[in-house]
């Protein structure tokens, strides 16, 4: 895409950096679901428990990153829910 810069080594562009970080700082805050047949659905994070993490981890998450951060979000929810 022209003005994009380059990606990282990692395969992230640069201006997703942040919210990567951000994400991977608090991905143990999850919200699940256990019905009694054992199945698990996850429905999202702890955003309270994201805010504490965040905030101990030092990390300033501006609007724009967190909307970044609900969309890495989203797409994780999908990918753990699937079935089959």
């Amino acid at each position: 895409m022209p003005g994009r810069r380059a990606r990282t080594d990692d395969g992230l562009w640069p201006d997703h950096v942040d919210a990567m970080r951000a994400f991977l700082s608090v991905a143990n805050q999850w919200r699940e679901v256990v019905f009694p047949n054992g199945v698990r659905c996850w429905t999202g994070l702890d955003y309270a428990g994201v805010q504490a993490g965040l905030a101990l981890a030092g990390l300033s998450v501006p609007p724009e990153t967190w909307e970044e951060v609900r969309q890495i979000e989203a797409g994780a929810i999908e990918e753990l829910n699937r079935v089959g």
